[in-house]
């Protein structure tokens, strides 16, 4: 990652701010933009290695910010979108339209509008990274609502990694940090930010990867 430029969006906190550092440490120009980006950028400043980095403000259901942003940064040779989606926790029945259309707002079309602005700031040989969730892998009661934003989000990694080629297009799929009453179930217990970062950095480092989404879950889908 020498010299590259990455912009991290999400990377401000939890696992983009892991992959957020794992690119300085690997020598990576790279960007920060999130909401609270600007807002925390003294504490962010504060940690290891990312005195350097330069910090946007951006929320990612707004198009016009991620134009202005897009403007901003220029050209750049990778791109992460770390953004969790609202919590939306229901039976189906029982489900608020509201708060399904917000998630998809947020997790869903954030990353679809961000890729289709995005695209043609990213040099060759450059690569995007959607994040999307085991519960696209295998649903629980509950979360259906989830379940369909992250099947639907590496589906569209598959398509455009098609069209948009020669840019290659992945997502990683993370699993379960802070659920205490899965960690015993899972195979290797609840997942790291650091460790979930790992795949991010494999899948814009492999030049001969794309359409594929890894999933990062400790064996959760396997239980």
């Amino acid at each position: 990652m020498e010299q590259k430029r990455v912009l991290v969006v999400g990377g401000s906190s939890g696992v983009g701010l892991a992959v957020s550092k794992k690119l300085v440490e690997s020598g990576a120009d790279v960007i920060i933009a999130s909401r609270s980006a600007i807002k925390e950028k003294k504490y962010l400043q504060s940690l290891d290695n990312l005195k350097k980095c330069s910090y946007y403000s951006v929320d990612i259901t707004i198009e016009n910010e991620i134009k202005k942003l897009l403007e901003e940064v220029g050209m750049f040779d990778h791109l992460i979108i770390t953004v969790k989606s609202p919590l939306v926790v229901s039976q189906f029945l029982e489900l608020k339209q509201e708060d399904v259309h917000h998630a998809f707002d947020t997790k869903f079309w954030g990353q679809y509008n961000f890729a289709r602005l995005a695209y043609k700031y990213i040099n060759k040989g450059g690569s995007i990274t959607f994040s999307s969730g085991t519960l696209g892998e295998r649903p629980y009661p509950g979360y259906s609502t989830l379940s369909v934003i992250n099947g639907a989000i590496n589906s569209l990694s598959k398509a455009l990694a098609i069209e948009l080629s020669p840019i290659r297009v992945n997502s990683v799929a993370p699993g379960f940090k802070t659920i205490k009453e899965l960690e015993d179930i899972i195979p290797l217990g609840l997942g790291s930010d650091s460790q979930i970062a790992n795949p991010y950095l494999f899948l814009m480092n492999d030049s001969y990867v794309t359409g594929t989404t890894i999933v990062s879950d400790g064996g959760a889908v396997l239980v």
